[in-house]
């Protein structure tokens, strides 16, 4: 077993190298082989210290979507990319995509009997099923399930839960989306009513009626509409986030968007109609401006429409779990990382020197379009940003009334009640538990059932 030095060697590791793979029922696919190649003494130093006691590794992503998706699934690829080339020489890595969720387990199973996987890394929640089997069946693989909560894997000592929150980052979106719009009626599209999902509605609601208090618009607050369609039932459907985006601008007006959805579909809806959405998970307006996209007709209207956004860097996580699998220390733990964490200095900076919107940590968010942002409600963002890192303001303090939801459609099954009471700051534990995190925020009018 390595010793918390070597461990912190690997993560600073300049080393090279890294393989490919070949396919199988759902394509196993893995990145090029780059040449094996030391640039400097220090590097070769390094490889030799880290290699002396540690072994390469071999881990597996598997994917509820297509890579290229710019979204979700776009974001993990990335994050798994990033981290093989940051622990190169260490790991081989290889994925699996576009794999259903009431498929995981077949897939998977499949490619743990083809090849031997030392971790393997199943990013949706739809997959917890899948892990709790296949943990049992292979004890010696390492499995880390993402966004599912830790307590569903408690008896499963190879198991380890990771997510990059977001919760945080919509209220500050709420805050743009309140502020800006003109017909005082924002709307959400969601996949799923999971907690997770539900949360980060409540928290954009939330921070709309802040938006739009802060400049004295829809009667401070007061009157602002936030309207939430039925669920996706799918956390890929561009057609049908298209549709409902539609639905939101062209029979309630709405002018403001947010959404849970695995692509630009939403965003580019909101572009079309000359409304307002944001990026998801991945930098959607770096993929307009300077990506693929910037080939298309729509490109130019993206950098009106673009607000902000909810951005996942999954490098900094995959690094640090790959690294205590490589050295021997694996545990069983619960990764939840927020605003401020997986970055060199957590502390919160002035207004002035705010890094609200440029890339940090695992959860950051997305550039704040001060063109059309106005600059009190750019400047509450930035001072918002900072002190989420120390957690000096979280969304979820009372009091805070809501009404129950049935999970499957949305549709209000109770009377509207106080959810969370005055001085009681919610975490965690609240957050996550489909039995308390089972409301919407009583402004919100739900399209469900």
């Amino acid at each position: 077993m390595a010793s918390r030095r070597e461990f912190i060697k690997i993560l600073g590791a300049g080393v090279a190298g890294l393989v490919v793979g070949t396919g199988l029922g759902y394509a196993l696919r893995g990145s090029p082989q780059p040449q094996q190649t030391v640039t400097s003494p220090a590097q070769a130093t390094s490889q030799a210290q880290v290699t002396g006691r540690t072994r390469k590794i071999k881990a597996l992503w598997v994917y509820v979507g297509p890579i290229g998706d710019y979204g979700w699934t776009h974001a993990h690829n990335q994050g798994r990319v990033n981290a093989e080339k940051k622990l190169q020489g260490m790991v081989e890595t290889k994925y699996l995509e576009k794999v259903a969720e009431d498929q995981a387990y077949p897939a998977i199973k499949q490619a743990l009997e083809q090849e031997h996987f030392d971790a393997v890394f199943a990013t949706s929640f739809g997959f917890m099923d899948a892990v709790k089997r296949l943990a049992k069946e292979y004890p010696d693989v390492m499995f880390y399930h993402c966004s599912g909560p830790w307590e569903a894997f408690q008896d499963l000592p190879n198991v380890a839960t990771y997510f990059s929150e977001f919760y945080q980052l919509y209220y500050l979106n709420g805050i743009a989306a309140g502020a800006v719009t003109e017909t005082c009626k924002v709307g959400y599209v969601p996949a799923f009513l999971i907690p997770e999902v539900v949360r980060h509605i409540n928290a954009y609601a939330l921070g709309a009626v802040h938006g739009a208090k802060l400049m004295g618009k829809c009667g401070g607050g007061e009157n602002l509409e936030i309207y939430v369609t039925a669920p996706l039932r799918s956390w890929f459907n561009p057609d049908k986030a298209r549709q409902y985006a539609e639905t939101l601008i062209n029979q309630y007006k709405v002018d403001v968007i947010a959404f849970t959805e695995d692509s630009t579909a939403v965003l580019e809806t909101a572009a079309e109609y000359g409304v307002y959405s944001f990026s998801h998970y991945s930098n959607m307006l770096d993929y307009f401006v300077h990506g693929k996209g910037a080939e298309t007709e729509i490109a130019k209207k993206i950098t009106r429409a673009h607000l902000t956004g909810q951005i996942a860097d999954w490098t900094p996580i995959y690094v640090y779990l790959l690294a205590k699998k490589i050295t021997g220390i694996a545990e069983k733990e619960d990764i939840w990382a927020r605003i401020g964490d997986f970055v060199p200095i957590r502390w919160r900076r002035p207004v002035a020197q705010s890094t609200a919107g440029k890339p940090e940590g695992a959860a950051y968010l997305a550039p704040l379009n001060t063109e059309v942002i106005p600059a009190k409600a750019v400047e509450e963002i930035k001072r918002l940003y900072e002190d989420m890192k120390e957690l000096l303001f979280e969304p979820f303090t009372g009091p805070i009334r809501g009404y129950t939801i049935d999970p499957a459609s949305g549709k209000q099954v109770s009377d509207v009640e106080v959810k969370v009471p005055a001085g009681v700051r919610w975490g965690r534990d609240e957050l996550w538990s489909e039995k308390t995190m089972n409301w919407f925020y009583e402004k919100i009018i739900t399209l469900g059932g």
